[in-house]
């Protein structure tokens, strides 16, 4: 890993890709009384899972990666899980790697038995999929192979499965990245929660680890308040409450912006319709180049924190703000 890398995982101790806000997760959600709760235990866990990688040996067997690392990672947060469980499909029977039950009794209920929906509604609140380490979850390996299974698209299996169980939640692992998707957006493969466990275990503070630990830990699929669906439901309600904070400083930075073009003297710009309809059209194409600059910028695709030229130049800015 690149100094780079670490730089900005450090910076960010989650990918999340709009399954959460990123409002909530960044400055809510640490502020609550029961995430600090969790330090001592977080920290405890991530001590543990560093005890795991360094065992552990990188290998391209899939089997192996689970053995030795995605196993015991899930042991040590505590899971009760069926492993290679037959799951009817219209494509016939499908045994994903886990299934994610309730507790121990709720597991043997069902063990050995082809897993449905009816069978698993109020037993299992997750399925789960490993690849080999490292493996890419968004691109097919296009290898010879009977199995077509092991050519299909990692995030395409993983919410086929979710389709057809019907469990609420879904986990995807190569052992380094680790995925949390939910139904509601399952057919859409780049909706989801994502951590570099590796990083984060290895290079992360108690407090970055936090946002691995607390989502991924048994307790978190509980109806509790710091659990997965609480969080999902309050992150949503808080975007909704942004969106709607934000469509009106949109429309106030709209009516600035315009009259800012009319005050501004040497404009010497007339107040007819003809000029206020070029000033109305230029004032919306300098608000979504700000936007889209801001997006990208929070996003990390534009080099804010690595360049300093680009922080401090500010012709970029000038240039929007040109009639045209």
């Amino acid at each position: 890993m690149t100094a780079s890398q670490l730089a900005l995982v450090l910076a960010q101790p989650h990918n999340n890709q709009q399954l959460f806000a990123d409002h909530y997760l960044n400055v809510v959600l640490p502020s609550r009384a029961e995430w600090q709760a969790l330090r001592d235990e977080s920290a405890q866990v991530q001590s543990d899972i560093r005890a795991i990688f360094v065992r552990f040996t990188p290998s391209a067997i899939e089997a192996q990666t689970e053995d030795d690392l995605i196993k015991p990672v899930l042991a040590r947060l505590g899971h009760s899980i069926e492993v290679q469980a037959a799951l009817r499909t219209p494509r016939g029977t499908k045994k994903p790697d886990y299934i994610f039950y309730q507790d121990a009794a709720a597991r043997s209920a069902n063990k050995d038995l082809v897993s449905t929906p009816d069978l698993l509604r109020g037993k299992a609140f997750a399925i789960g999929d490993a690849k080999h380490w490292d493996r890419p979850l968004d691109v097919s390996l296009r290898v010879r192979s009977s199995d077509p299974d092991l050519n299909r698209v990692p995030s395409d299996q993983i919410a086929f499965y979710m389709l057809h169980s019907r469990v609420t939640w879904g986990i995807l692992t190569n052992g380094r990245l680790w995925r949390l998707y939910h139904t509601d957006t399952a057919q859409q493969q780049d909706r989801f929660y994502e951590i570099d466990l590796e990083a984060l275990t290895r290079h992360g503070t108690p407090e970055d680890f936090r946002y691995f630990y607390a989502f991924f830990r048994r307790a978190a699929f509980d109806d509790q308040p710091l659990g997965v669906a609480d969080i999902l439901r309050e992150s949503r309600a808080a975007a909704r409450a942004i969106g709607d904070g934000l469509r009106r400083q949109v429309y106030d930075a709209l009516r600035h912006l315009a009259q800012g073009f009319l005050d501004y003297r040497p404009n010497q710009l007339p107040s007819d319709p003809a000029t206020l309809k070029r000033i109305y059209d230029n004032s919306l194409t300098v608000l979504y180049r700000l936007l889209f600059v801001l997006y990208a910028e929070v996003r990390e695709l534009l080099p804010l924190r690595e360049s300093p030229a680009y922080r401090n130049d500010s012709n970029w800015l000038a240039a929007m703000g040109t009639i045209t």
